[in-house]
């Protein structure tokens, strides 16, 4: 396998310019920029500004089928209530909520920039130096919302945002829990299954930041490899992988990988969360990293 490329990240590439004749409150809508499961976002301006100029703003709407659904409407609430406890470069934020009544939106300025899985999706892999780059950026947002008490709780490429100039944003804070929440045996399994914790899978095990640091581990994996250690089909053979199996050396899928990055990856993507190591840690091992590996960032 030839080495990557840096990538060069555009992100007017990617959204078509598409006029919307959409309000929303105060707000006018100017191109959708994405959606999940239960909301869409779109780029906005204040209905009092008709300047293209003044779209630096980003309304997060629930769907309309779920304008009136517990759960999403507690999700929504959610983000908004952990963002004014926690604020940071590299996390998003949110500017109000209306969360009240139908409809349902929360506004938040808008990142210039494309999500990491949108980019994985146009390459193989990113080459190491930007990587680590991107995950160190991620860990100093986790680290934030660590020392305010909470877990982000769905840490992966779709909910990191990278800017033309390569500042990461991690966003979407609705499955944020506190750290010191307690756990029911019965609690459904929230958050994208390929980057969930072992402990996810086993009621036993306490969540804690740890968690944070597993995902982010899968991230990283996918990111120097191009693929996420665990691929299997079928989510029950998934859950079982993140409890039992043995993560493969990345360096089996790219044999150039540094043998320090391939030991960051096992301590991050240790089954037991207590060999983990902590995002202080961790961001001081990142940047170590991302020294040593600055000579390749330049000739790429």
């Amino acid at each position: 396998m030839p080495p990557p490329r840096k990538i060069s990240i555009n992100p007017r590439a990617r959204v078509a310019r598409r006029p919307l004749s959409r309000t929303i409150g105060p707000w006018y809508l100017v191109r959708k920029l994405g959606q999940g499961a239960w909301t869409e976002v779109y780029q906005a301006r204040p209905t009092s500004s008709d300047r293209e100029e003044t779209a630096d703003y980003a309304v997060k709407v629930l769907k309309p089928t779920y304008q009136d659904d517990p759960l999403a409407i507690q999700l929504l609430q959610r983000e908004a209530f952990v963002s004014e406890q926690v604020c940071h470069p590299h996390l998003s934020s949110i500017l109000s909520a209306h969360t009240d009544r139908a409809p349902r939106f929360v506004v938040m300025p808008f990142v210039e920039g494309v999500s990491v899985s949108d980019v994985l999706q146009q390459v193989e892999q990113f080459i190491v130096p930007q990587a680590l780059w991107i995950v160190r950026q991620t860990a100093e947002a986790l680290q934030a919302l660590h020392r305010q008490g909470w877990l982000h709780g769905d840490v992966k490429p779709a909910n990191i945002i990278v800017s033309a100039n390569g500042h990461a944003t991690l966003s979407d804070l609705g499955l944020a829990r506190p750290l010191d929440a307690s756990r029911s045996v019965e609690e459904p399994l929230t958050g994208s299954i390929r980057y969930a914790c072992p402990e996810a899978f086993n009621p036993n095990v306490a969540f804690g930041p740890g968690s944070d640091v597993y995902s982010l581990g899968i991230t990283l994996y996918e990111l120097v490899s191009g693929s996420c250690p665990f691929n299997d089909q079928d989510p029950t053979e998934i859950a079982a992988a993140h409890l039992t199996r043995q993560v493969p050396d990345a360096r089996l899928r790219v044999p150039q990988l540094s043998p320090r990055v391939s030991r960051l990856l096992r301590r991050m993507l240790a089954k037991d969360p207590m060999r983990r190591p902590t995002v202080e840690e961790l961001i001081a091992w990142l940047v170590d990293l991302e020294v040593e590996t600055f000579p390749e960032r330049l000739s790429a």
